[in-house]
């Protein structure tokens, strides 16, 4: 009711009944089915589409390390094979005469191996490279809970915007047409002029148009956060301006954001791990010149082999070290090496370039915060002393020395003033949330902290 009370004073017959009824529906705090923002960020966790398929992705890539250890493991095998042969022989006998034999037989293998790598730098190198992927999709993972946060409360908070934008819509809307009756009403007896009855009229038409695009911008903005949140959202609940906190950033110094940032922000961490893992690579390259050296057992069994071992069984035993020695690939593992070389000077570049970028997002952010503490006190007394205009606009008008459009100025300006604070203190809130995603410390607790400051919806 605070955007109200300053408006309602237009006449000395004005009934305040009346206009708190009308407002009242625009106005309600926290209404029976508003969700607030701990409710939106728990949904939010288990809803969105962008993070399950994050936290997918991360489960599949954590595989490749139980692969890769498994190519340094020894590998057994066994096969068998059993089959019906039928031989055909054809050969002179003494005479010189050509006879034909004719051998049916069935012949059978039987056989289990283990090879155990002993050398092989490409597993070595793959099996690190697979714990630096892992890595790379820890800090993915963790980046896209921090941006899950963010735009929640981005939607949450944008919604919340709406909401008030309308409110205070309706509010202008509500006190420029008592003022377009008063008008008229004043013009009918003589009392005033038609310049105050079409100012008010142009004024009215304009709030009617606004309410229009102030209630599509609603309905786009609560749809928004159902995205998110995958569920109907009726209502938000509203801010409390009283249980603000408007505290500085904790440290007060820049630059320690700064450092903490290149030290914990996923992206940044992911670029690092897919840095290492571009290393890998390049090892991985590199061992095509090297040679690779495994040990082999192998246990076998053949029974009538062909048709000169009819009948005949044989059980061999191996063991031993089977070693390869690359000698000449064509320039295959060269250009491979050019290749490695050039994504690992990429991957830097991209990291570099991004750690420039989140710098200057941690400046923007904690500026946001320390200057928007002082713009919010600043507006909070610009909304007073807006208050004091009009009601000395409003006392000024029977005594002849302001007229109807001092009034409807005074409203305008009282209105844009509130809209300013609003937009302050959600600018505020939505620069603690980013700084400290930038950080990756937004979790449960921050967001329960916000969250104290809104309205308790009702049950």
């Amino acid at each position: 009711m605070s955007v109200i009370r300053p408006l309602i004073r237009l006449l000395p017959g004005t009934s305040l009944s009346r206009l708190t009824g009308a407002l009242s529906l625009a106005l309600a705090a926290a209404p029976a089915g508003a969700i607030d923002l701990m409710q939106a960020y728990e949904r939010a966790l288990s809803q969105d589409a962008s993070y399950q398929a994050a936290r997918a992705d991360a489960d599949a890539r954590r595989e490749a390390v139980p692969q890769a250890l498994a190519q340094l493991m020894p590998n057994v095998s066994s096969n068998l094979s059993r089959s019906k042969n039928i031989t055909e022989q054809r050969s002179p006998n003494v005479l010189g005469v050509l006879g034909k034999t004719n051998y049916e037989y069935f012949s059978s293998n039987y056989g289990i191996s283990l090879r155990q790598p002993l050398f092989r730098k490409y597993n070595f190198a793959l099996y690190r490279q697979a714990k630096s992927d892992v890595e790379t999709a820890e800090a993915s993972l963790d980046k896209s809970l921090q941006d899950l946060v963010v735009r929640m409360a981005g939607s949450y908070f944008d919604a919340l915007m709406a909401k008030s934008q309308y409110a205070l819509v309706m509010a202008q809307k509500d006190a420029y047409g008592l003022q377009l009756a008063a008008a008229k009403q004043s013009f009918a007896k003589g009392q005033g002029t038609v310049i105050d009855v079409d100012d008010a009229q142009a004024r009215y038409d304009m709030t009617v148009a606004q309410e229009l695009e102030a209630l599509q911008n609603l309905s786009y903005t609560r749809r928004a956060l159902q995205v998110i949140v995958n569920e109907p959202v009726e209502a938000v609940a509203d801010l409390v301006p009283a249980r603000m906190e408007l505290t500085p950033p904790f440290p007060d110094n820049v630059e320690e954001w700064i450092a903490r940032a290149e030290e914990t922000n996923p992206e940044l961490r992911a670029l690092r791990a897919s840095m290492e893992s571009a290393n890998q690579e390049l090892a991985k390259a590199r061992s095509g010149h090297y040679p690779t050296a495994d040990l082999f057992v192998q246990r076998s069994m053949s029974e009538s082999d062909n048709n000169v071992s009819i009948n005949s069984r044989y059980l061999t035993s191996q063991a031993g070290v089977q070693v390869s020695i690359p000698l000449f690939s064509g320039g295959y593992v060269s250009s491979q090496m050019r290749q490695a070389r050039a994504n690992i000077q990429k991957i830097e570049q991209q990291y570099e370039g991004r750690r420039r970028e989140i710098n200057l997002q941690v400046r923007k952010e904690y500026q946001n915060i320390t200057e928007g503490i002082a713009k919010i006190q600043a507006l909070q007394q610009a909304e007073r002393s807006a208050e004091r205009a009009l009601d000395s606009n409003q006392k000024g008008l029977p005594a002849g020395t302001r007229s109807r459009v001092d009034i409807l100025n005074a409203q305008q300006q009282l209105i844009n003033t509130k809209r300013d604070l609003v937009q302050a203190r959600l600018t505020y809130i939505l620069a603690r949330v980013r700084l400290q995603g930038l950080v990756s410390s937004l979790n449960e607790k921050e967001i329960q902290t916000i969250n104290n400051w809104l309205e308790t919806p009702r049950s």
